[in-house]
């Protein structure tokens, strides 16, 4: 039984039903396997710059003869892939900054795509990146595994450039979603932006740009705390 944790599971939600999708970065294929399995994708594209992670998911597919749904591809990103076979798209486990390469690298710009991203790092630049290069988030939700809370998002193109806040960069659309995991992300962000201030008093940086972050922070916890209030 192919059981996926949280961070998956909530991206695996944000598929829509018979999606042909590709899993960039693929690594045993239990995400498209699940879908397929389910019945909410009609055919996956396992994607992957590795031969051995290609070869787990082949193994993975041969357990449940599904090596007739899904095409295994070897290459960087997107590589080997037109926008016209595929409708969602996975991006998972990475770096945000690897994410938005990925992205450039392909240049698909159909607003009936739907990108699912789950950054592991740097995700207020991708978050920044995103919106300058004319993508829009679309939903947001926290996962959390063990102690630590993720983000995964659903993103379109939709061509329209813009700057977002600094408050927007760090915590998206997860204030508008009230869940466990969410609480748990914020807090982090609020105690990243405190860390940063601290770092720049020691530095002697101009005050504007210290008192910026404890701002930022201070947003963040007021949003935490108007949670706790309504719990």
């Amino acid at each position: 039984m192919v059981v996926l944790d949280e961070r998956l599971s909530a991206a695996a939600q944000m598929i829509r039903p018979g999606s042909r999708i590709a899993d960039v970065g693929t690594d045993h294929g239990y995400l498209i396997v699940r879908l397929l399995l389910d019945g909410k994708a009609a055919f996956g594209y396992a994607c992957d710059i590795h031969p051995n992670p290609l070869e787990k998911a082949a193994k993975t597919l041969r357990q449940y003869d599904l090596q007739d749904r899904c095409a295994l591809l070897l290459g960087d990103g997107l590589q080997g892939l037109s926008e016209e076979q595929v409708d969602d798209v996975v991006i998972a486990g990475m770096g945000g900054d690897m994410i938005l390469h990925i992205l450039d690298e392909a240049g698909w710009r159909n607003p009936a795509h739907r990108f699912i991203l789950q950054p592991m790092t740097k995700i207020h630049e991708l978050r920044i990146g995103l919106y300058r290069r004319g993508y829009e988030i679309l939903k947001e939700q926290a996962a959390q595994v063990k102690n630590f809370a993720y983000t995964v998002m659903q993103v379109r193109w939709c061509g329209q450039p813009r700057e977002i806040t600094d408050l927007f960069a760090r915590v998206g659309m997860l204030p508008q979603t009230r869940s466990a995991a969410a609480l748990v992300y914020l807090e982090k962000q609020a105690q990243s932006a405190e860390k940063i201030a601290e770092g720049l008093e020691k530095s002697n940086t101009k005050r504007n740009e210290i008192d910026k972050y404890y701002e930022l922070a201070k947003e963040i916890r007021a949003i935490c705390a108007d949670w706790r209030e309504e719990e």
